[in-house]
């Protein structure tokens, strides 16, 4: 996973920047997938990831929702301490994503 490798270095302000723009992709991918898989027509991300929990593809719904706001704050706030903060939050989330594309690829 790419996300995986760009958190696995010290990040720069480039590094750093690049990791939170692959995480922003995978928050995509992620409930899109999930989408998919599920069949759902919902087109909201947030409730698309509420019905994830009720089919059971993920555990920590909230921290899911968190990883929701985190990626629109992130593409629309260019704030340091911002960028800080979702850089740390993506580490913390990235077990979680592996885990849905472990469950996913098993569908």
């Amino acid at each position: 996973m790419a996300l995986k490798k760009a958190l696995a270095t010290e990040p720069s302000d480039i590094q750093r920047d690049a990791s939170i723009q692959r995480f922003e992709f995978c928050i995509e991918l992620a409930w899109k997938t999930a989408k998919k898989v599920m069949g759902t027509y919902q087109t909201s991300p947030k409730q698309v990831i509420r019905e994830m929990a009720q089919a059971q593809l993920i555990e920590d719904i909230e921290l899911w929702l968190q990883a929701i706001d985190k990626r629109n704050l992130s593409s629309h706030t260019y704030k340091e301490a911002l960028a800080i903060e979702v850089y740390q939050f993506a580490k913390v989330f990235l077990p979680h994503l592996e885990k849905l594309m472990i469950t996913l690829s098993s569908q």
